[in-house]
């Protein structure tokens, strides 16, 4: 039996190699919102239709805009499905396309899609949907804030997980959270301790809830502060936005952290779903990482070290 000449093995292997490097190193672009920075990514639904999409944690399933569904579909869902979820006030049953697919950076998935009314007016933006927890929960996200760059891996590197600062997230029962202990000094004199939920879809640094606002009296304190009212999937919110002075959690201290404090007792940063919670980290916190890889289903986010 003939055998194959050893440069012709070692091209193949070189070959073989340079194409799992291509897969792997793939990078699919993103954008900010301008005003409220969710990151919005693009995607194909029904393996064909262009659709972009916000990336939020948060959200349980997938939503599309329901005047979207109507312009490419025609139709209206006749199926129900019962779920519960943030912002909903108990179990409720709502409208679903069943075993529709969405493909993101080469990834397809099957789940139930909901039509939600006017989700365009609520991002103010040509978005066609959220893409959530249903998704997101299963994969390893790589965000490059430099580049403005994304790539879902099928695991974290080796390089990362010994090299990398780790921080531990840990998802909260019944909520599509993930928590971290932190103490935000909102002065060097005033501070508070607890967790911080990570919610992809707050593009500020810290967002603190309306009780939390109120232990710390956060409107007597000298410091510059903005009133502002946003609008959101739950709601709109009235916040005082300041630059807190220090937040210290495992393995990352920042400064100047660009913080909201909930102050109508509206919206889902209105009351903190218990004691040990104090607010929200989101991507304005992420993007002062640099590079970070979210290993959903391990629950740790790991980033470069500084």
């Amino acid at each position: 039996m003939k055998t194959k000449p050893t440069f012709l093995i070692a091209l193949t292997l070189l070959t073989a190699c340079g194409c799992c490097f291509a897969q792997s190193g793939a990078k699919y672009p993103y954008r900010f919102h301008t005003y409220t920075p969710h990151i919005y990514v693009n995607a194909f639904l029904n393996d064909s239709l262009p659709v972009r999409l916000v990336y939020d944690c948060a959200a349980p399933f997938v939503w599309l805009d329901s005047t979207f569904v109507d312009n490419h579909y025609g139709y209206e869902s006749k199926q129900t499905m019962a779920f519960e979820g943030i912002g909903t006030g108990g179990r409720q049953l709502v409208k679903a396309f069943q075993d529709w697919n969405v493909t993101i950076a080469g990834k397809r998935e099957e789940f139930p899609i909901i039509p939600a009314p006017n989700l365009r007016n609520t991002f103010n933006d040509s978005i066609d949907g959220v893409i959530g927890l249903v998704f997101i929960k299963k994969r390893v996200w790589v965000f490059d804030f430099d580049t403005q760059s994304f790539d879902i891996l099928p695991a974290v590197p080796d390089s990362v997980r010994k090299n990398w600062h780790a921080l531990k997230l840990f998802f909260r029962d019944k909520m599509y959270y993930f928590e971290a202990p932190a103490t935000l000094f909102v002065t060097d004199s005033v501070k508070i301790s607890g967790k911080l939920l990570f919610d992809s879809g707050m593009g500020t640094d810290v967002s603190l809830f309306a009780d939390v606002a109120r232990k710390l009296n956060v409107g007597s304190l000298d410091i510059a502060k903005v009133s502002r009212t946003t609008q959101g999937a739950s709601g709109s919110s009235t916040n005082e936005v300041f630059d807190a002075k220090r937040l210290v959690m495992p393995n990352f201290v920042v400064d100047s952290v660009h913080t909201w404090a909930n102050t109508d007792d509206s919206g889902h940063s209105s009351k903190a779903p218990a004691k040990d919670v104090i607010g929200y980290f989101g991507f304005g916190l992420l993007q002062r990482m640099g590079e970070v890889v979210i290993d959903f289903p391990n629950q740790v986010l790991y980033f470069k070290p500084q």
